[in-house]
């Protein structure tokens, strides 16, 4: 059996899309399973967008709020890259916060560093 959408082999009892995401309920199995006679109607030729993922993701990691457009904006279009946009921008998120309460702490020593060292220096 193949995906209406996107035209990847699946397994026989598939429910989803491994490769799209797209629900496979429903399909006319005389039409689809048909691997010499495939042609999903009215849909663009499957691109592999491997490379693209990585792209988007590391793009989304540096700017989370890219990442989260994107992941809002592609959730029914391209459901694999929505899915690592959102990831990496979350994870971004989070390590960029424990980055941030990492340099208050680290301010804030030297601050205190050099306050207690004012008194002997006047």
């Amino acid at each position: 059996m193949y995906c209406k959408n996107c035209g990847s082999k699946l397994d026989d009892n598939a429910n989803f899309c491994p490769h799209c995401g797209t629900s496979v309920e429903g399909l006319n199995n005389n039409y689809y399973n048909n691997a010499n006679n495939y042609n999903a109607p009215n849909q663009p030729p499957y691109r592999d967008e491997s490379g693209a993922k990585a792209g988007w993701g590391i793009l989304s990691f540096l700017i989370p709020l890219v990442g989260l457009i994107l992941f809002l904006v592609w959730k029914t279009e391209r459901p694999e890259i929505s899915k690592t946009c959102g990831i990496c921008a979350l994870v971004g998120v989070i390590i960029e916060f424990v980055l941030f309460i990492l340099y208050i702490i680290i301010v804030a020593a030297v601050i205190g560093s050099f306050v207690s060292i004012a008194p002997i220096i006047l």
